[in-house]
Order: structure tokens, then sequence, then C-alpha cells
């Protein structure tokens, strides 16, 4: 059950985040989904803005605990 924050995600922002919870960086991410670094950057900074949080650890923290992750 994903939690109200949750749902104003979309699929590949939920894919970036768990991207990122895997510990893979920006470039890596970039290269999986065929995307330029700087569209997983604007991505990134979407999510940020989504969550409330400043930084990937804060991503990684928050969607764990809205269980946007488990």
């Amino acid at each position: 059950m994903k939690s109200q924050q949750g749902k104003l995600l979309n699929t590949i922002e939920t894919t970036i985040i768990e991207m990122i919870a895997n510990e893979m960086p920006n470039k890596e991410i970039a290269s999986e989904l065929n995307y330029s670094q700087r569209m997983v950057e604007y991505h990134i900074n979407k999510i940020s803005k989504k969550l409330d949080v400043q930084t990937r650890v804060g991503i990684i923290v928050k969607a764990y605990r809205n269980r946007i992750l488990t």
C-alpha cells in the first residue's frame, strides 16, 4: 500500500527512487534508462520536491517511511 505521497509519483520516478536506493549514481541510472544525466537530475529534483526533501538520502528515508519502497 502506497502513501498519499507515493501516489503523486509516476512510474519512472518510482523506478529512479529504487535505483537511488540501490546506490546507483546518476550516470549509471541515465545509462540504464537511456536518459541523459540531465534528465535524471530533472526527475530527482521533481522527486525531492514531491517528497519535500533535499538529498538522495532524504529521498530514500522518505520513500521507506511512506512505503514507496518496501
